[in-house]
């Protein structure tokens, strides 16, 4: 029996040490794939922030941009009514003083006078056409400006759509890596119902075993307590009480303390679940282990 014995824990102690390497490599294993999803999710976020913030300033400088060539052609538009007017006017004071110098000066008074109007239009004209030239020159340089912006947008919107493609991908591989976790937690789940089953087969074997060293557990001779346990509560009867009474769990634990005190190894706890108790067998089960481990004689070492 002892050579049995000795057999049996070396059984049990190698299974422990499978168990003790095997769930802490699975567990670092899970911890990086979540980790990997999290730090890939968080940089595709920024960067889809950063081009969105781009392509919005890319749209605002064009509008911008726009609006200015827009004022810039009307400027010159109106620069050039102005000189047009100019022009009629000066043709008009043209016609007037010819018309005065024929009625009151001399030939030589008109060639005169005409020599300075005529030198006064043509620097009227020169301003006139200075102005426009400047305004077309504006006109070409915000031109030119909303052709680079309308290249950068489209530029970036490529680039985006390159990004979204990228995303879409990753997707595709998150949702592969999503697969492989879920088969790796099906398997997990697999081996948490087998180890189950070889813990309920090692308490088997554990509680036949420990039959097998101890005296088969007798009142003869000891201070029987009797607790009864259900849905409705707890009630005890201790040695030498004619019934039992109810009580609260902590006063049911605090009395079997006292007699446990003082009874010691003589103490002998009969757990009584009724028919009718509406527990489960788990609770049942729990409550009547919890107790004979905590003040049975049995439970001693």
């Amino acid at each position: 029996m002892s050579d049995g014995h000795f057999s049996f824990a070396s059984l049990i102690s190698s299974r422990d040490e499978y168990e003790e390497s095997f769930w802490p490599s699975f567990t670092d294993i899970m911890m990086v794939i979540t980790m990997i999803f999290l730090i890939v999710t968080v940089a595709v976020v920024l960067t889809n922030t950063r081009l969105l913030d781009n392509l919005r300033h890319s749209v605002l400088a064009e509008q911008v941009a726009q609006q200015e060539a827009q004022q810039s052609a009307v400027d010159a538009q109106r620069a050039a009514q102005e000189a047009q007017r100019a022009a009629q006017e000066a043709q008009k004071a043209n016609q007037q003083a010819e018309f005065q110098l024929k009625a009151n000066a001399t030939l030589e008074e008109q060639l005169d006078y005409l020599q300075q109007r005529t030198a006064s239009l043509e620097m009227d004209l020169l301003r006139s056409r200075a102005t426009t030239e400047e305004a077309r020159a504006t006109s070409t340089s915000k031109d030119a400006e909303l052709a680079r912006l309308q290249a950068l947008s489209s530029t970036q919107a490529d680039t985006l759509g390159l990004r979204d493609k990228a995303i879409q991908e990753l997707q595709i591989t998150l949702e592969s890596k999503e697969t492989d976790m879920a088969g790796l937690r099906t398997k997990v789940d697999e081996s948490e119902k087998k180890l189950l089953s070889m813990q309920g087969e090692y308490t088997e074997l554990d509680q036949k075993y420990q039959k097998l060293l101890k005296p088969a557990r007798s009142t003869k001779g000891k201070q029987v307590v009797e607790v009864v346990y259900s849905k409705s509560g707890y009630s005890i009867r201790k040695p030498g009480d004619a019934s039992s009474r109810s009580v609260t769990r902590a006063a049911l634990e605090s009395e079997l303390g006292a007699l446990k005190a003082q009874h010691s190894t003589e103490l002998y706890v009969k757990v009584i679940i009724p028919n009718n108790s509406g527990l489960s067998y788990n609770e049942a089960w729990r409550f009547t282990s919890d107790m004979l481990s905590k003040y049975d004689y049995y439970a001693a070492p």
